[in-house]
């Protein structure tokens, strides 16, 4: 099976049309969580409306949970990573969709440290809280 290793459509008349799709599971554990640094103590809601320190998109930010610097993503201009580079900081948080990448790790992350960050960002952006789960055991759809 052929597919298509880069970035638009292919040339190849052999590429196979199935998407493939497969699910994301963050590390509930990183030994890289011990950077993470509190909450500015002016909150998030500038960092949230804010754009990129470097080349001022406003598309796909990511926070740097050690130094709060707010970047671009990967897929923008890869301001993110120049900054884990520059720095060694090495966590930071989308503001798009609250997920935490580790950049040593290579990996999402989810742990409870993480919680206070993903909230105030949540609680800037759509005025709430993030909903609490229910633990599976108590969910009846199991």
């Amino acid at each position: 099976m052929k597919y298509n290793e880069g970035p638009g459509p292919s040339s190849s008349s052999q590429v196979d049309s199935r998407v493939f799709m497969h699910t994301v599971v963050p590390l509930p554990e990183c030994p890289h969580l011990v950077e993470i640094r509190e909450l500015p103590a002016e909150g998030v809601n500038a960092l949230v409306n804010s754009s990129c320190s470097t080349c001022h998109s406003n598309v796909e930010q990511w926070v740097c949970l050690t130094c709060y610097s707010v970047n671009c993503g990967r897929y923008i201009a890869g301001h993110a990573v120049h900054h884990q580079m520059r720095t060694g900081h090495s966590m930071a948080l989308s503001l798009t969709d609250l997920s935490v990448w580790c950049y040593p790790c290579e990996s999402y992350v989810h742990h409870e440290i993480l919680i206070p960050a993903k909230n105030a960002v949540h609680q800037s952006k759509f005025g709430f809280s993030i909903p609490e789960q229910k633990p599976e055991s108590d969910n009846p759809s199991n």
